[in-house]
């Protein structure tokens, strides 16, 4: 697999998987993320391609000041994995993940870590296999600040 980071080219494939990994999200939050992504200095995405440039993975990964269970920063964050359900068990969840690893290791990160929802146990088992150890099991709520 050839692992290369996105551009605009590739919006409709990494769009095409986010949509698959997170279900549940309406297309106008996915295209605001992809751009606040996309324009950062502290996250990015990168897509897997296979043969004559198949879209088969991606990895969205950021570098975070803060993270539970580790200390110091920056903390490499995966925060999102995927891989097409027609080309799994063929090691390209392992490969991204290195990618990863080298990418955080080049990025000064001493730590990286990952989440999975509580129900997500496929998810929760990949990541014990890629070498994750759990630090936490907790409900994450969110307060809009916006003016009232």
């Amino acid at each position: 697999m050839r692992i290369v980071e996105i551009t605009r080219e590739r919006f409709q494939d990494w769009r095409r998987m986010r949509g698959e990994l997170y279900d549940g999200l309406d297309a106008g939050f996915h295209e605001a993320e992809m751009e606040l992504i996309f324009s950062s200095d502290l996250a990015t995405c990168f897509i897997g391609l296979v043969g004559s440039g198949e879209a088969v993975g991606m990895l969205e990964v950021s570098l975070r000041n803060f993270v539970d269970g580790c200390l110091g920063g920056p903390v490499g964050y995966v925060e999102g994995i995927y891989v097409t359900p027609e080309h799994r068990k063929r090691g390209y969840g392992r490969e991204l993940v290195q990618f990863a690893v080298n990418w955080f290791r080049s990025s000064g990160c001493r730590d990286m870590a990952a989440d999975a929802e509580l129900t997500n146990l496929a998810a929760q088992d990949f990541l014990r296999k890629a070498g994750f150890g759990e630090t936490y099991r907790i409900v994450e709520y969110k307060r809009s600040l916006d003016k009232a």
